[in-house]
């Protein structure tokens, strides 16, 4: 497995989402990708993507910003 960090610090709703859905398309299954996000709307949208695309959230810290999100493609 691969560990990729993406920071999309810089990016709002819905270039956040637009942008994760472009990344984990790249992505070979089973790699696990960071996201690190400024968004509050990432706190539910994130995981919302996930469960709608099949994904599998491994871990979210949203208690502080940046927030993480890991995330594996199936």
């Amino acid at each position: 497995m691969l560990l990729k960090i993406f920071n999309l610090t810089k990016f709002k709703c819905p270039d956040t989402i637009i942008m994760v859905r472009k990344i984990i398309r790249n992505i070979h299954k089973k790699n696990i990708i960071l996201i690190l996000s400024n968004d509050i709307s990432t706190k539910w949208d994130i995981p919302l993507f996930c469960k709608f695309m099949k994904y599998k959230l491994i871990k979210k810290k949203i208690n502080n910003k940046p927030y993480q999100f890991f995330i594996q493609k199936k």
